[in-house]
């Protein structure tokens, strides 16, 4: 399917037999090579995409073993797993952490899976990179095994489900400008998430933008209390000045950020478990109404934080 602007293109496939999975998996682009098999009576193999030329989300499942190489090219491709096993370069992919492809032919394994894939424009993500770092817009390096937790793991959530929300559940017609917003907004996400640098450079540099500063300073900070005037001060911006940068580049304030920050955080730590209550996660997350959080809690999850934490790795391991 050819990704053009102005539209979500949509696209959504069903196949139960290895040869036909197979046959369409070649057929994408960046697949080198390619390898399904099956140890189950029943093979499923699932595939939908929605997106543009510079932005995508894509959903894939299968009951069989799909491995292979794939190079990313002139796509940022992330991946996160929602079940089953799997393999970058050799090396485990962990279950609902963000994970990239390198700009380079990439061996996978993928085993009883069910997966989301984000492909972002590699010039867009460059852009918004030189803008937060203050250097010239080129090549970068990522940390290829770089496992982000806390509040930028958080911060990319946040991120990632605006732009699905958008993707998913807006028109299918829309504007290249908006497409490019939301483009830029899964950008930020993935920086947010993952140490980067240009190429040749060694390691990642501190920020220069002071939107970028400001987001720093809200993930650093997302455990205490913090206001909109604290964080402008901070970089050097007006209150007016950095509620305009957010809603800009993110269309949500900086508190609404930094809430759906916290929510993000305590999810990560209810979805653990262990020897911990609500009350304690509420208050470790920058919450200090624990009824007000309950609330904000379901609405962005559709579930208590009672719920989450009954259901959690942690809970389980004591039954």
């Amino acid at each position: 399917m050819e990704r053009t602007d102005g539209v979500w293109n949509r696209e959504h496939v069903l196949m139960q037999t290895v040869r036909d999975a197979e046959r369409f998996l070649m057929q994408r682009p960046g697949m080198r090579s390619v390898d399904v098999g099956t140890s189950h009576t029943a093979f499923e193999f699932e595939h939908t995409l929605t997106g543009c030329r510079i932005l995508a989300l894509q959903s894939l499942r299968s009951t069989g073993t799909i491995a292979g190489v794939y190079d990313s090219g002139d796509e940022v491709v992330v991946v996160w797993l929602k079940s089953g096993l799997g393999t970058l370069r050799d090396h485990p992919v962990p279950i609902g952490r963000p994970t990239l492809y390198r700009r380079e032919p990439d061996p996978f394994r993928w085993d009883g899976f069910e997966k989301d894939v984000l492909h972002i424009s590699r010039r867009v993500v460059e852009e918004v990179a030189a803008e937060r770092g203050g250097w010239e817009i080129g090549p970068l390096e990522f940390d290829p095994l770089w496992v982000p937790q806390g509040a930028p793991l958080a911060a990319w959530w946040v991120m990632v489900q605006q732009v699905a929300d958008a993707i998913l559940a807006g028109p299918s017609q829309v504007t290249p400008a908006r497409q490019q917003q939301l483009a830029r907004i899964a950008a930020g996400g993935l920086l947010f998430a993952i140490p980067h640098w240009p190429v040749g450079q060694t390691q990642a540099s501190p920020a220069q933008s002071r939107l970028a500063r400001a987001e720093e300073y809200l993930l650093e900070h997302a455990r205490e209390r913090v206001s909109v005037p604290d964080v402008a001060a901070a970089v050097g911006l007006s209150v007016r000045g950095l509620q305009q940068a957010f809603r800009r580049e993110h269309s949500i304030s900086p508190l609404v950020f930094l809430r759906r920050v916290r929510l993000g955080m305590a999810r990560e730590e209810l979805l653990e478990g262990g020897d911990i209550t609500v009350a304690d996660v509420a208050a470790h997350s920058g919450f200090t109404h624990l009824g007000r959080f309950a609330s904000a809690y379901q609405s962005a999850f559709g579930e208590l934080p009672s719920d989450t934490l009954r259901g959690s790795a942690g809970a389980q391991e004591r039954l």
